[in-house]
């Protein structure tokens, strides 16, 4: 009988303390595990820690709390929430894995470091209980490569995004030996215990949400280079005009970090060969050169924005030239298209709106973005995912988009946007021309009071499941 009262969390970065403290407040016993620290301070010696002083040695676990106390919002939802964490390290407590019924992996996206991880939790882990990571893209089958059977009959990703607390989204991604009651028990239990929207992934590199969100933000960062559009244009027409979360590109790219960031793009690039779009998965130029002066967005103070704080003391944020990269005055983005949209309620009539008009600038550049993100997203069907709807729900879900890739496109009219589409060379996928061919107008539709969405598997619509 599978059940899951406790959890170890290995990794007390921000994720990993965000799981640790979720999982806290859905009940469970946490236990959060790091490193040592590298070294003693001078702070340490004069405070009389030494090597053997725990404090020293669940250095970096105590510090992910108290850290989770000072968030801008509440990370546990009571105090007996947080009591409910222990801290330790990985040298001294990792053979207590033994007595817990949840392992779960946060640490660095590397191969290197989490394999070595894995094997000695193989080791000491109780056969049955389940082991599972939070990497963002790194295929399964690449980490459980050479474990035994058992071990991978109870092992999957579970990719939560961040913070945990507040956002809904879970994809969990079976391996090829997960059991089928084990992902079944998992599925329930994030739904049932833990709050969580869950999406079932294939394994395929960085899942569904972060492919998705990967591909749409590096089109917009290339394509504002091409097409000599500002940071805090970009921003301003693919955020809420767009139906998209506010923070838009280069905003999001500071809050996430673009080290952080780098390190998904890299292993996106390396594992789809295959992709249409794969040249775009590389940082642009102006990127790589931030980057090289350490400027990884909010956690360095500065990223694609920046402020400055004045001799009178007046603090003023600065943006990122990317053609210089260097900081300048920020300017207010000036469109009529985006005066136009950001005065309507209807995210459908702003993007619309946003889209429509060829003389202006601003407009051309949203649909550039909006066409090659939609065509995107119906490539990757049957790819990522079985349905649309999985696309749609990992971008609700996940990143607050309020118009999804096929709901956007259902807003702006298929068959219109397809003859544009056509009109200028683009791509279009043909299992959307099939779709128009069979005369299926839109991609969800209200069949005799039933909500349906097309299949592209049948070619048909199919009914929405609860």
């Amino acid at each position: 009988m599978l059940k899951i009262d406790n959890a170890v969390v290995i990794g007390s970065g921000v994720m990993g303390a965000g799981i640790a403290a979720h999982l806290a407040n859905c009940g469970l016993e946490v236990l959060l595990l790091d490193i040592l620290p590298p070294e003693l301070s001078e702070a340490d010696k004069e405070a009389g820690l030494t090597e053997d002083s725990p404090e020293w040695r669940n250095r970096l676990s105590i510090n992910a709390m108290r850290g989770l106390l000072k968030a801008r919002r509440p990370v546990f939802t009571s105090e007996e929430s947080f009591k409910r964490v222990k801290v330790g390290n990985l040298t001294d407590d990792l053979p207590l894995i033994a007595g817990y019924d949840w392992i779960l992996e946060t640490i660095v996206e590397k191969l290197e470091i989490k394999r070595p991880l894995f094997a000695k939790i193989e080791k000491l882990r109780r056969p049955k209980s389940i082991v599972t990571t939070n990497t963002s893209g790194l295929p399964i089958m690449q980490i459980t490569a050479g474990m035994s059977l058992e071990f991978k009959q109870y092992f999957m990703g579970t990719h939560f995004f961040n913070p945990p607390t507040y956002i809904k989204l879970l994809e969990i991604i079976p391996g090829e030996e997960t059991l089928s009651e084990v992902l079944d028990f998992m599925k329930t239990f994030c739904r049932e215990k833990l709050f969580k929207s869950v999406l079932i992934c294939k394994d395929t590199p960085n899942f569904i949400a972060n492919r998705m969100g990967c591909a749409t933000s590096l089109n917009a960062m290339h394509l504002a280079a091409k097409m000599g559009m500002r940071v805090e244009e970009v921003d301003a027409l693919c955020g809420h005009a767009m139906a998209r979360l506010r923070t838009a590109v280069f905003r999001s790219s500071d809050a996430i970090g673009l080290d952080t960031n780098f390190n998904v793009v890299r292993n996106l690039y390396a594992n789809v060969p295959d992709d249409e779009r794969r040249d775009l998965f590389q940082y642009p130029p102006y990127a790589e050169r931030m980057i090289a002066k350490g400027w990884l967005g909010d956690k360095a103070g500065r990223g694609y924005y920046m402020t400055r704080v004045n001799e009178d003391g007046s603090k003023q944020e600065l943006v990122l030239d990317l053609d210089t990269v260097e900081y300048r005055e920020k300017i207010t983005p000036d469109f009529p298209c985006l005066k136009a949209a950001e005065q309507l309620e209807d995210p459908a009539q702003r993007l619309r709106v946003l889209v429509a008009d060829k003389s202006d600038r601003g407009s051309l550049f949203a649909w550039e973005v909006v066409a090659s993100d939609l065509i995107y997203a119906a490539n990757r069907v049957l790819e990522i995912c079985d349905t649309i709807l999985d696309i749609d729900n990992a971008m609700d879900w996940g990143y607050f988009w309020r118009l999804t890739p096929f709901k956007a496109w259902d807003s702006l009219g298929v068959r219109e946007t397809v003859a544009r589409m056509q009109e200028e060379g683009k791509p279009v996928p043909e299992r959307v021309l099939t779709m128009l061919e069979k005369g299926c107008e839109s991609f969800y539709k209200d069949i005799d009071g039933t909500k349906c969405y097309y299949d592209f598997r049948t070619e048909s619509y199919q009914p929405i499941p609860d």
